[in-house]
């Protein structure tokens, strides 16, 4: 009978022959490569097999490493995925790259930096491959790289035996560390400090979670659903790759000792010690308002008219005014959305409408047209001129496609960037906030209103939604002496195909004046797969800023650098993003659709929001 590893007895030992047996289901993992890309096992559950190889720079088993190249051109185009992977003996992506490069290998390894991979497919020398059946998440085959192997491949992808055959090699050995690696953890000393720090504030009684993590009794009952989380790096929520770029201030990955913490405790069956529980009476702040902490609770609250939302069906954006109320004029620190039915409520977008009037699309456009260099700005202009002319509307399309920029900037200004116009916070899952850095803030007029786009979706019931805004003022006479700016980045012309399983996009959006650079979001819709933002510099240089490697569209994040970045004048922020529009992802609506751009969420988007404070604050052109 196979026995699952949650279920593991409590004399569970880190030896790894103590850890596998023969004919586990391993389960689903996902890992990212030493080139940055994340790989999710359930990605490949079309493929017939996966064959993984340890790496370790400088010590790859030459001989297992060029029987795995042969196999690798027989079955690549048999629905044969290979992989190498690093246990955790190298955790420089670069140093991998060159190894790889000086073998004349071209494969990507897998960076199990925690180990848990590794171990899960008991793995034990550096010559000991792999065959994993992705369809059902089990482990074949593991043993030297030779005939045996091949042998596994074939009946794998005949479907013929499911039994694992396991062949002793004699390689140099893994050494497995860190926590748990000769123990058990402890649940009151390890694991609920864990859950604590990293799990609790949401997965407790009125959190946003669907359950709650208050006592040992539900860790216990949850375990599986833990390790499995984890194992494929669903939570926590909004995880960016915290191996490159920059750090940010709202990352929420755990660390490979936490995480191991946590599936070795689960691997041997969730043991719990001690008389006291960490985990029950935990308090949290009783309030709706996240930054109330930091600010305490919002100066004014605006309430959005209750909306009522239907059982099924699509629904149109809603257009809705909001009147602040406002007899004073007052200077804006931060702004804040709660939700009321966050299962319906999809986004919601903020436009600052001063007493003077809504801004003006042509207007904005004009504005951002004088923002270019005069060089760049006087062939539009003529071309314009000539159009009208002639009688003919100007080709708008093929200008914001020669100027990329000019699009952005444009979007930028209609939204609210304007002058002393705050940036105003909307609203997508798991982003409800925007907070000013001290000293900055944005200008609300007596008789200011908002405009909000607000779209739901569905949930298969009747339910009304209350929303409410709430917004943080400095105090009366206050007046902070910088703005905060930014640019939306649009591509409204996508052509994802049917099938693809992974069609990149790039979009370009930049940044006219030296600034500091304080957040970056991605946006896309069911599709979306990863996304990466590079700084290009107007030496040629560039920059890795931010990657997120695997897109999750519940939870849209703003990803605020823990330190901004100063830019000079003329950088561009290249965003490099990838759509899976394929069966594999269960998220998918309709695979066997061609997408283009669209206002719904079945529908797909390719958008970059961009925060920064420009350096000259005077105001001169």
């Amino acid at each position: 009978m196979k026995k699952a590893l949650c279920i593991l007895s409590t004399t569970f030992l880190a030896s790894i022959t103590s850890a596998v047996f023969a004919g586990d289901r391993i389960g689903d993992f996902a890992l990212i490569d030493n080139q940055g890309t994340q790989h999710h096992m359930a990605w490949y559950d079309d493929q017939n097999a996966v064959v993984i190889l340890p790496q370790a720079n400088g010590a790859t088993d030459a001989a297992a490493l060029s029987y795995l190249g042969g196999l690798k051109e027989t079955y690549a185009d048999q629905g044969v995925v290979f992989f190498l992977i690093n246990p955790g003996m190298e955790t420089d992506r670069e140093a991998v790259s060159q190894d790889l490069d000086s073998l004349g290998v071209e494969l990507p390894v897998l960076m199990d930096d925690a180990q848990l991979v590794t171990e899960a497919l008991g793995i034990t020398r550096l010559d000991e491959a792999v065959v994993y059946d992705p369809k059902s998440f089990e482990l074949v085959y593991r043993g030297p790289a030779g005939a045996e192997l091949e042998a596994a491949v074939k009946r794998t992808m005949e479907g013929s035996d499911n039994s694992v055959v396991t062949i002793t090699t004699d390689g140099n050995e893994i050494k497995y560390t860190g926590a748990g690696a000769d123990q058990v953890p402890s649940y009151v000393a390890d694991v609920a400090p864990v859950i604590k720090e990293n799990c609790a504030t949401c997965h407790r009684e009125g959190g946003i979670a669907p359950f709650a993590m208050d006592s040992k009794l539900a860790l216990q009952g949850w375990s599986p659903m833990i390790r499995e989380v984890v194992m494929t790096k669903r939570m926590p929520p909004g995880q960016i790759d915290t191996k490159v770029s920059h750090k940010m201030k709202n990352q929420m990955n755990l660390s490979d000792a936490e995480m191991q913490t946590l599936v070795r405790w689960v691997n041997a069956g969730s043991p719990v010690d001690g008389d006291v529980d960490p985990l029950v009476g935990l308090q949290w702040p009783d309030t709706k308002w996240t930054l109330a902490e930091e600010l305490g609770e919002p100066d004014l609250i605006v309430k959005i008219p209750p909306q009522a939302i239907p059982a099924t069906g699509v629904l149109d954006y809603r257009d809705i005014p909001l009147d602040l109320g406002l007899t004073e004029d007052r200077w804006v620190r931060a702004s804040e959305v709660a939700p009321d039915n966050a299962d319906v409520l999809h986004h919601i977008i903020a436009t600052v409408i001063p007493p003077e009037g809504k801004p003006n699309g042509q207007q904005a456009f004009v504005k951002a047209l004088n923002s270019l260099p005069e060089e760049r700005a006087a062939p539009i202009r003529a071309e314009m001129f000539a159009a009208m002319a002639a009688g003919k509307q100007p080709n708008i399309e093929k200008i914001f496609e020669e100027n990329p920029e000019l699009e952005q900037l444009s979007i930028g200004l209609i939204l609210g960037g304007e002058d002393d116009i705050p940036q105003f916070g909307g609203y997508a899952p798991g982003n409800a906030v925007s907070v000013a850095p001290e000293g900055a803030g944005g200008l609300l007029k007596a008789g200011t209103s908002l405009s909000l786009q607000m779209h739901y979706t569905t949930s298969g019931r009747e339910v009304t939604d209350e929303t409410e805004i709430g917004i943080y003022f400095y105090p009366e006479g206050e007046v902070p002496k910088e703005r905060m700016t930014g640019a939306v980045g649009n591509d409204f012309d996508i052509n994802i195909p049917a099938f693809t399983k992974d069609h990149e996009l790039e979009l370009v959006t930049y940044i006219l004046n030296e600034s500091d650079l304080y957040s970056l979001m991605p946006h896309m819709h069911f599709r979306g797969k990863r996304m990466k933002f590079f700084a290009e510099y107007p030496d040629g240089s560039e920059e890795l800023l931010l990657s997120v490697p695997d897109y999750d569209f519940n939870w849209q994040l703003v990803h605020e650098l823990a330190e901004p970045i100063r830019v000079p004048a003329g950088t561009k922020i290249r965003a490099v993003g990838a759509f899976d529009n394929s069966a594999q992802n269960k998220a998918n609506p309709d695979p066997s659709i061609d997408l283009s751009w669209g206002q719904q969420s079945f529908e797909e988007m390719f958008m970059g929001f961009y925060s920064w404070k420009e350096i000259d604050q005077s105001g001169d052109d």
